[in-house]
């Protein structure tokens, strides 16, 4: 699958899934728009790393949860590599999980809300007006597999990513018309430079439980968003693909 001539937006792209969505991307051909909040560093690095390798990029910093910022990011977008035919929205923001009687709305719940939700809806709303023009689009908004396991302590983060299940699959429909499909990718516990927000004893607990008897890599996210990003898979829409080893089948 090439990807040759088509222009790629990553949210969240600066590191660990989203840094491993923009390089895979680059290897097949697309031009990347590498969006960050505050790690200009990081950001940086893998428009750097892109270009060394022969690829097209740019850095862009927007605050997802402001319009104003994302639709100023898609301007500049355009203007330096052209309209976005690919947009992968994986900013998130991290909360450590706490039982429901301890969460708090504005600490818990809000930057899920902000970041994960409205940062999505702005997102999309900003770049499909271009893709409905050209008559073609590939959005794959990036959830969890926490819709499948129901765990404790995940109250916030799992009510948001319910919520972007069923706004992507919404949008799918309507979608559909224009050429653009709309897909999920739905990571299981995956292993990145961040710290895992669960105990060792969680996590071997976890591998035992899945068939392949590992935790995910950033590499095996990728490659599964790849997978809807081609015109092979212009028949396949409001998917929700669980990337997860087994430990979770939708």
């Amino acid at each position: 699958m090439g990807l040759e001539g088509r222009v790629a937006l990553v949210t969240g792209a600066n590191r660990s899934i989203g840094k491993s969505l923009s390089l895979a991307l680059a290897r097949r051909g697309a031009s990347v728009a590498v969006h960050f909040h505050s790690k200009s560093d990081d950001a940086n690095a893998v428009v750097e790393e892109i270009r060394s390798a022969g690829g097209a990029a740019f850095a862009f910093r927007a605050d997802v949860s402001n319009r104003g910022e994302v639709e100023e990011m898609i301007i500049r977008c355009r203007e330096d590599l052209g309209p976005v035919d690919i947009l992968v929205n994986n900013a998130r923001q991290l909360v450590k999980g706490r039982s429901f009687i301890e969460l708090n709305w504005e600490d818990d719940y809000a930057p899920h809300v902000e970041v994960m939700l409205k940062g999505t809806f702005n997102c999309c709303q900003a770049a499909i007006p271009a893709m409905i023009e050209r008559g073609s689009g590939r959005i794959i908004n990036i959830l969890s597999t926490a819709l499948g396991e129901k765990r404790a302590r995940t109250n916030s983060y799992g009510s948001i990513k319910s919520a972007l299940l069923y706004f992507s699959q919404t949008l799918a429909v309507e979608m559909g018309p224009h050429g653009i499909t709309v897909n999920m990718v739905s990571p299981g516990l995956t292993t990145t430079e961040r710290p895992i927000l669960h105990s060792g004893g969680y996590q071997r607990e976890y591998i035992d439980q899945t068939p392949v008897g590992r935790m995910g890599v950033p590499e095996d996210v990728a490659e599964a968003v790849m997978f809807f990003c081609g015109e092979e898979t212009s028949f396949i829409t409001g998917v929700n693909m669980a990337v997860s080893g087994g430990k979770v089948m939708f």
